[in-house]
Order: C-alpha cells, then sequence, then structure tokens
C-alpha cells in the first residue's frame, strides 16, 4: 500500500522541523570552537577517512571552490592535513588532524550532553526505535541499503550509521 500524499507532506515538514531543531542546538552559546560548518566537515572526513577534496565537496554537496575556504581555515586551525594525492599532484587528500579528532570529540559528547537533557523522560528502548527510524528514513532518501544500528550504547556506530551533526 502506497503512502499517501499527506502523510508525505506532514513527513517533509517534521524532517525539516527536526533539521531546523538540530541545527539550533548545535548553535547554542555553549558550544565553543569550530563553526557548524567546520564540524560538518571534520565529521564527515572522520567517518570516511583520508580522501580527495573534490570526493569530500560531493558528499557535502558543494563544489570544491566553494569548499576551499572551509579547507584552508581548518588547516590553518590544525584540525585537518592536506597534502598532495600522490597518484594526481593537482588534487588534494585531506584527512583530521589529532586536534581535529579531539575538538570533534568534544563537540560530539556536549551535543549528547543537550539531547540527554532533552530526552530526560526517554528510556533506551524509545531512543533506539527513534534511531532505527531516523536511519532507516536517511536511507530510503539516500537510496541506500539499510546500516546496522550500534547494539549497545558504548558500541561504535557503523559506518553510515546517524550521529549528531
Amino acid at each position: 500500500m502506497a503512502v499517501e500524499d499527506q502523510t508525505l507532506v506532514d513527513l517533509v515538514n517534521e524532517v525539516f522541523r527536526l533539521f531546523r531543531t538540530l541545527k539550533s542546538l548545535s548553535h547554542e552559546p555553549s558550544v565553543e570552537g569550530p563553526r557548524l560548518a567546520h564540524i560538518g566537515i571534520i565529521g564527515l572526513l572522520a567517518q570516511s577517512g583520508e580522501c580527495r577534496a573534490s570526493a569530500l565537496a560531493e558528499m557535502i554537496g558543494v563544489g570544491p571552490s566553494a569548499l576551499s575556504r572551509q579547507l584552508a581555515d581548518l588547516a590553518e586551525q590544525g584540525l585537518v592535513f592536506r597534502r598532495p594525492d600522490p597518484e594526481d599532484g593537482r588534487a588534494t587528500l585531506i584527512k583530521v588532524s589529532p586536534e581535529g579528532a579531539q575538538v570533534l570529540a568534544g563537540v560530539m559528547s556536549q551535543r549528547a550532553e543537550r539531547m540527554r537533557q532533552r530526552l530526560r523522560d526517554w528510556n533506551e528502548a524509545e531512543a533506539r526505535d527513534a534511531l532505527a527510524a531516523v536511519a532507516r528514513l536517511a536511507n530510503a532518501l539516500q537510496g541506500s541499503t539499510p546500516s546496522p544500528v550500534p547494539e549497545a550504547a558504548g558500541a561504535p556506530a557503523a559506518e553510515g550509521s546517524p550521529e549528531l551533526r
């Protein structure tokens, strides 16, 4: 049975409301350090590992020239390393520096704590159900295969699994 048009409209509206809410949580004054866009870049690099700047731009959905300034800022702050691609000297390889990984961990910890405060009346099962639903929706919208949801709170996240961005 197909999903009804009004349900799809409502779903789109709720997804955008969720996006705006998460974005506002990320902009709370308690967060110091790199800008939201920089954290997003570091987070993607941490998930994907070293990659070409052009591949990173594609993952983010921007042109390489739009990403160039962001990468210059991150490199200047010591949060990423850039080096020529040995297979193609015109291309640049980017990876997260140890300092960048540390900053990302701190930001993710702050975000998790803010989420914990807002979900204080939820139990683990409810949170896992929401995680599974959001992951399934994201995978469907991306047209990709389902990513496994981590089994335990301390388990490392599977590649491609959702995280607070």
